[in-house]
């Protein structure tokens, strides 16, 4: 039976995340106020500079990404949570260590108000 609360995203069809400004893959799902997505980046692979004018965490499940983010280059680990402020410019790239597989939540509070959702600097 399929219950209309329980989102499989293993069963989703996979797309690219913000089209051309980044590598990342996924599927993805959109509530009313909320987008969450299972996004992976090929190791080595990631996002040109962009920020999205609405807050956004990754939480990341496998692998790492180095992101670059006001004026500073870190890793974020397997088991980390990345707070991405409002309209923070920022890159993330899986390490070369490997793939990274991460969650993706964003408000979407911009989106519908009709604004864009990620712009690429």
């Amino acid at each position: 039976m399929k219950n209309q609360y329980v989102v499989d995203f293993h069963n989703l069809p996979r797309t690219a995340t913000l089209g051309n400004t980044s590598t990342g893959e996924g599927s993805s799902f959109t509530g009313e106020r909320i987008y969450c997505g299972l996004v992976t980046k090929k190791k080595g692979t990631g996002s040109k500079p962009h920020y999205h004018p609405d807050e956004t965490f990754n939480y990341v499940l496998k692998g790492a990404l180095k992101v670059n983010m006001d004026g500073q280059e870190f890793a974020v680990p397997t088991g980390c949570l990345l707070h991405i402020p409002p309209n923070m410019v920022h890159t993330a790239v899986a390490t070369d260590d490997g793939d990274a597989v991460y969650l993706v939540w964003r408000d979407r509070v911009n989106e519908k108000q009709g604004k864009p959702i990620t712009i690429e600097v």
